[in-house]
């Protein structure tokens, strides 16, 4: 505590405290000098008249004097308690106080911890598609210390099939530690087009004509070969739309070189800035048509965002090797990957689908499908 003292008092003489601090400081520390001050005047009041009170003889004299003594004891420990009280109340206000000046000049500020949750809730989405994102939050802690917790839940129709979290610990501003137990990626190796695996498109749907009427079930389709946005809504989507109860939820999967296969949850529904500043406002318009273009599964606006999606990766690497391993882009180089994609679009690998069981069987004859796998089945 002493080293923060002295902190305080090096940041006070070199005028780098706010206007505020320096009142408070200055108002603390002429409060300790008026108690000490009234203490000094008080004991020389006391001596003086303890002086005049004291006995020349002995004897009954000296009875006298043992009251005085226990008076004078009893003075010194009050005095004690009153000095060691208010040295304690300062030491806990320039404690506090340090800790408010340390995470003003170094910690995340809100607006700051705002964008990093939203990017962490969205870089979560992108590397685990199979999970949706829909509660973060941020802790903050003494000299600036700050966590940042993503939750993610697989849900099926309107069951929770598991559900985790991602919390990520914050110090001056950066990611040093993860909270979370180590969280795999989707292997590369399940993939038909990454790997030399055999075809498989019929024991998926076996499954599928054994569930009950009204089931709800999330399947996980690999292509054959890879598939455009506008290629995978005519191959599948246009098939499943047949029927207008039908509630349908996709999350195609592209692959990075040969890495890393991820999500490309829509980069217009990000806000890579904080939104409630007026100087922001307009790099975020037109995002709501954007947006639409995207849920219509239009090829340019899925590419855009993907790049969105690769450049939000490539300012956050440090965070996310903080969150999943130190070594994770050493083989990548994230402006070739998004300079390919400028040139030729984003192109799907594979595809999580939620929908009615039955409604499902109506992929079976797809020849697009290389292998089917059937994830989770739910009656509600």
């Amino acid at each position: 505590m002493n080293n923060e003292f002295q902190l305080k008092l090096q940041l006070y003489k070199e005028g780098k405290l706010k206007q505020k601090e320096v009142e408070e400081i200055e108002c603390e520390i002429d409060k300790f000098i008026a108690i000490m001050d009234y203490l000094n005047e008080e004991d020389k009041a006391f001596w003086k008249e303890l002086k005049q009170q004291l006995p020349t003889g002995n004897g009954e004299e000296t009875k006298l004097a043992k009251p005085l003594k226990r008076k004078v004891n009893l003075r010194i420990l009050m005095m004690t308690a009153i000095s060691v009280f208010s040295a304690l109340i300062i030491i806990i206000f320039l404690y506090f106080l340090s800790s408010n000046i340390v995470s003003s000049l170094f910690g995340l500020t809100f607006k700051e911890s705002y964008v990093k949750r939203d990017a962490m809730v969205q870089l979560t989405q992108i590397f685990h598609p199979q999970y949706d994102s829909h509660k973060s939050s941020v802790e903050k802690s003494l000299f600036a210390q700050q966590k940042i917790c993503v939750s993610l839940d697989n849900t099926v129709g309107n069951t929770v099939i598991d559900e985790t979290e991602v919390t990520v610990k914050y110090s001056f501003g950066k990611p040093v530690k993860s909270e979370t137990a180590v969280f795999p990626l989707l292997p590369m190796d399940g993939f038909a087009l990454l790997s030399d695996q055999e075809s498989d498109p019929i024991s998926g749907f076996k499954i599928l004509e054994d569930t009950p009427q009204g089931t709800t079930a999330k399947i996980f389709i690999e292509f054959n070969k890879a598939l455009t946005p506008q290629q995978l809504k005519e191959n599948f989507i246009t098939q499943m739309n047949t029927v207008g109860t039908t509630t349908l939820e996709i999350t195609p999967l592209a692959a990075i070189g040969s890495e890393f296969v991820l999500a490309n949850p829509s980069y217009y529904m990000f806000t890579p800035v904080f939104p409630y500043d007026s100087d922001n406002t307009n790099g975020l318009e037109g995002n709501d048509l954007r947006q639409n273009q995207y849920e219509s599964m239009n090829d340019t606006a899925h590419k855009e965002s993907f790049i969105g999606n690769l450049n939000l990766i490539k300012s956050n690497q440090e965070l996310l090797q903080v969150m999943y391993y130190e070594d994770m882009f050493e083989n990548i180089n994230i402006d070739d990957l998004i300079k390919h994609v400028e040139n030729n679009g984003v192109e799907y690998v594979g595809v999580y689908i939620s929908a009615n069981s039955k409604e499902l069987l109506k992929l079976k004859d797809n020849p697009m499908i290389h292998c089917l796998r059937v994830e989770n089945i739910v009656v509600w």
